[in-house]
């Protein structure tokens, strides 16, 4: 698939690919490129315990629990798979208000800029922390994974050294996972041949659950890329979003591509000033 060479085009904030692709021509039919702040420094937190850092055992609790594993795709952010006649979705934010109202709530919702949009503190609202409840016959507002699928296993890794990597002293971490077509097929609605996805995340363990131990290390919501483009009371921008979210037709598939960016002790020392 060439992920190696993907993932040393992304920029610093385009750390996670949404890609998806035709199951017979494995080509790329459309592709969105994101940014997830909380991702770059996931594994810096961990290096914390491995080196000595923390008390007793916790350097073996956090590889046992905290080290990347899975991806699964979600649903949050809309109130339907209704599309207009352009194919595009029309379910964008809650169900009342005007057009721009329901695109500022989506865009206020937004996991991946801050922390990570998903901790106890900054769960926007939500009943769960994570993508939502799991899958149970309704795509809307769910993680998109259910007893007969689990979130997928990342299959594939690369560890970039400094030398190759994209900016000077990291080490670029890239995980790819790949969402099967019969795994979406479940999830679309009986009427319908495809499915609009508006998020991703990234776990540590296979399972859904409703607690605090869910296993999310990572949540990354489907905006446009460029912060030029956030202000929803513009029409355009609205375009934008809509164009941006995610459309899986028969017979595609989903592809993941995260990266993480762990940086050297000397660039966090110049950017705190030391």
């Amino acid at each position: 698939m060439g992920i190696l060479k993907i993932a040393k085009s992304m920029g610093i904030r385009h750390n996670v690919t949404i890609r998806v692709l035709d199951a017979v021509t494995h080509k790329v039919v459309t592709e969105h490129i994101g940014h997830n702040q909380a991702t770059n420094t996931l594994l810096t937190g961990i290096a914390h315990y491995l080196k000595g850092d923390g008390i007793l055992n916790q350097g073996v609790y956090m590889l046992g629990n905290y080290i990347p594993r899975y991806i699964s795709l979600g649903t949050m952010g809309l109130h339907s798979q209704e599309c207009d006649s352009q194919g595009l979705p029309i379910g964008i934010g809650p169900t009342n208000g005007s057009e721009p109202e329901r695109f500022k709530i989506y865009m206020e919702q937004t996991p991946g800029y801050g922390a990570d949009g998903y901790d106890l503190n900054k769960n926007n609202s939500r009943k769960y922390t994570g993508l939502g409840s799991v899958y149970n016959g309704s795509n809307i507002d769910c993680e998109l994974i259910s007893k007969s699928f689990p979130r997928a296993e990342i299959s594939y890794r690369e560890v970039i050294p400094e030398t190759k990597s994209e900016l000077p002293e990291t080490i670029d971490v890239v995980y790819s996972a790949m969402i099967s077509t019969g795994a979406l097929k479940q999830f679309r609605d009986k009427n319908k041949n495809y499915l609009f996805i508006t998020e991703a995340g990234l776990w540590s363990r296979p399972e859904w659950t409703n607690s605090k131990s869910n296993g999310l290390l990572a949540g990354y919501r489907i905006i446009p890329p460029d912060e030029n483009n956030w202000n929803m009371t513009n029409p355009e921008n609205r375009e934008i979003l809509k164009r941006e979210i995610i459309r899986v037709n028969t017979n595609q598939v989903v592809q993941v591509i995260w990266k993480i960016q762990i940086i050297s002790k000397g660039q966090l020392d110049r950017n705190r000033g030391g």
